[in-house]
């Protein structure tokens, strides 16, 4: 099973085996009792009940008290409430697994204590508790040809993998994996795999650039994709052009539009919470999402496309973009980016796209500086140098800027600024086999004595996640072998590297010579580490963080120990990377080989959150705190939260746009002691745990 629930003493861990995650309830008694899941309104994978009057969440959290359709109570985390008794199905959206809980003829109160949750009966009685594991699979795979129309066909079928055409499927959990694409001699559909009748259709040339790029936008309306000379978007009876000199941007731009709209009309659904892009939307134009709630898909989109851009632009930040070379070779990878809800671009591969940006002028200018600091080079003996170069190949292309934070290249060349997904690599983490224990595997390699400070407590800061952490130095090459070819959630190397190999005691281990390897995620430390760590991927691992230049010491320092820090934290690669070289002048020379959106664990209280906070906005008593939302795997476009800080019942969609909050530092305070989390104080990376109000 995914899923499996583990007896305690007084409680009931659920573990989450594929996602390498575990929940642990307290109940307070003995044992449990494994039920049907069919007693759920909504969808479980596995239950189980045991007899009690109080279960104790781990963390605080939102809580959804349900009778029948209606919702009863509708708490954010750390706000307390009671209902009379009922039969009441519960929902609980942050931890880190889908967790329902369903109650019989019982009172239920619902009370914050500290860090924790409690859900109180006021009667000893029967409890339910179900899970649904949020790991899907493809329905199916389409086989195409080497032409864009079949391409066409393809896409046309994704929408079929939606849950609901309703505002809903701006849920990611209402959105499934649309069917894999495999190129063959003939096209084929599955007998499972039928395009939706949305009545949404959009036309556009038949080439494999305009394709590429309306490949999401047509997953999301559940579009039907034809040929037309002419792009646009044909909906209940009426046709909106697109340009088709600048077709991805528009097309993305009809994405963000239509899916802030959705999150925003969805509030008058299931969920009808207090959304501030709701207040902040009413505020700008005339709508009626009472009236959109009901509308069919076609009508509803016909209807958003002539709301004004401009009420929804700035309202919801995308998270990822990914370019795709206009080549037949990349279709493979088009369901994977989608999936992802990537805003697609599709750049011809031009020289202009195959030469490196110039570096920053702040760039060169610290380059230039005197230092005695060494560099982590394998050529010869650690490098001390007063004058490092960048001696960048003309392997490495610099794709177009984005505007999001993650930022993907599929197509030749290494890429500055983009990770550098594979559809291997996709599919593994679509296929990650169930882990036999609820223990993440870390090994630390640290092959160079002057590098140790950066191996020094990295890793298991977290109460819900136990780690194994392994810690070596200055390995042989069969002993570096040996780590790369066992079973390791994550490989962090801290050495010597060039595109020949990994430094090693008495050698040079070439990882390009290795059929298979067994690490899921790594961080290659070391200078122009990208070749090695491509071919880890290549061998069989997820994704990792590699550099494509020579690092100062100092800097791969602090730049590893932040991302091994933030992978704790339940950052994925892509966020990871963004926060820990925010502000490093040389942090241009990371990048990410593999699957960008790779994690290690979950973060403890769901979405992975950065706070900020400027000492000069202090005032007396409280400060300002900014807040900024890096969407991951399992908590994905669409979802929505509440601030710790506020004491709103008021929600706002997850993303990465900066929102901030007026806060007692008291309050603060609190927040900070509920877990461990990044905190940008005055621009340098600390962590809450760390923190007193002394110095803030």
């Amino acid at each position: 099973m995914n899923v499996e629930f583990d007896d305690l003493d007084g409680a009931v861990r659920v573990h989450d085996r594929i996602e390498s995650v575990t929940y642990t309830v307290e109940t307070g008694v003995e044992g449990f009792d494994r039920i049907d899941t069919d007693r759920f309104r909504l969808p479980v994978t596995h239950a189980i009940a045991v007899e009690t009057d109080c279960l104790t969440l781990p963390n605080l959290t939102d809580v959804f008290v349900r009778d029948g359709p209606a919702v009863a109570l509708d708490l954010p985390p750390g706000k307390c409430g009671s209902v009379e008794s009922g039969t009441y199905e519960i929902e609980i959206s942050s931890a880190p697994v889908k967790l329902y809980i369903r109650i019989q003829d019982a009172a239920v109160t619902v009370d914050s204590r500290e860090d924790a949750t409690a859900i109180e009966f006021d009667r000893t009685a029967r409890v339910a508790i179900g899970v649904r594991s949020l790991h899907e699979h493809p329905a199916g795979t389409i086989t195409v040809r080497d032409d864009p129309r079949d391409l066409m066909r393809a896409v046309s079928a994704f929408g079929s993998a939606l849950k609901t055409t309703s505002p809903e499927r701006s849920f990611p959990t209402m959105r499934g994996h649309p069917p894999t694409i495999e190129r063959g001699d003939r096209f084929t559909l599955p007998d499972n795999v039928r395009p939706r009748d949305t009545g949404v259709r959009i036309e556009v040339p038949e080439r494999y650039e305009a394709v590429y790029s309306i490949a999401t936008l047509a997953y999301y309306l559940g579009a039907e994709v034809v040929p037309n000379p002419s792009p646009r978007i044909v909906t209940a009876d009426r046709t909106f052009d697109l340009p088709e000199d600048d077709l991805a941007a528009a097309a993305n731009d009809v994405l963000r539009h239509c899916f802030t709209l959705d999150c925003v009309v969805r509030t008058e659904g299931i969920y009808p919470i207090d959304l501030a892009e709701r207040r902040e939307l009413l505020d700008r134009v005339d709508v009626d999402p009472a009236a959109l709630y009901e509308a069919p898909l076609d009508e509803r989109t016909a209807a958003y496309l002539d709301i004004p851009r401009e009420a929804t632009e700035d309202l919801l930040e995308w998270h990822l973009t990914t370019d795709v070379e206009p080549a037949a070779e990349h279709a493979e990878i088009i369901p994977y980016v989608v999936n992802d809800l990537s805003f697609v671009r599709s750049p011809s591969p031009t020289t202009e796209s195959r030469t490196t940006r110039p570096e920053p002028e702040s760039v060169s200018e610290f380059f230039r500086a005197p230092s005695d600091a060494f560099v982590r080079s394998a050529e010869g003996d650690a490098v001390r140098t007063t004058d490092v170069a960048s001696e960048t190949t003309n392997h490495v292309v610099s794709p177009p800027p984005a505007e999001t934070i993650g930022h993907a290249w599929v197509g030749d060349g290494y890429p500055r600024g983009a990770s550098k997904p594979t559809v291997d690599s996709y599919r593994r983490r679509l296929d990650r086999e169930t882990e036999q224990d609820a223990v993440i595997d870390v090994h630390v390699v640290c092959n160079d004595p002057e590098m140790r400070e950066e191996a020094e407590n990295l890793y298991g800061f977290r109460d819900m996640i136990e780690f194994d952490v392994e810690t070596d130095f200055d390995l042989t090459m069969a002993e570096t072998r040996d780590v790369l070819t066992s079973e390791t959630d994550l490989l962090h190397y801290i050495g010597h590297i060039t595109e020949d190999g990994m430094q090693c005691r008495d050698g040079t281990l070439d990882v390009r010579t290795l059929e298979d390897v067994n690490v899921d995620a790594f961080i290659l430390n070391g200078c122009r580490s990208y070749a090695q760590g491509m071919a880890l991927v290549e061998a069989g691992a997820l994704g990792g963080v590699v550099t494509l230049d020579n690092v100062f010491n100092h800097v791969a320092t602090d730049v590893g120990r932040s991302i091994a820090r933030l992978l704790d934290s339940g950052f994925d690669l892509h966020g990871a990377l963004d926060i820990a070289t925010e502000n490093v002048v040389t942090g241009y020379q990371y990048t990410i080989v593999g699957n960008g959106g790779t994690t290690l664990c979950q973060h403890h209280m769901g979405c992975p959150t950065l706070a900020i906070i400027d000492t000069d906005d202090l005032e007396q008593g409280s400060l300002r705190v900014s807040f900024r939302s890096y969407l991951t795997w399992d908590f994905g476009p669409g979802t929505f939260a509440s601030p710790l800080v506020s004491d709103s019942q008021t929600r706002y969609l997850l993303n990465s746009q900066t929102r901030s909050f007026e806060a007692s530092q008291n309050r603060f305070q609190e927040v900070l002691s509920s877990g461990r989390s990044p905190v940008l104080l005055d621009g340098e990376l600390r962590w809450s745990d760390e923190l007193v109000l002394s110095e803030i």
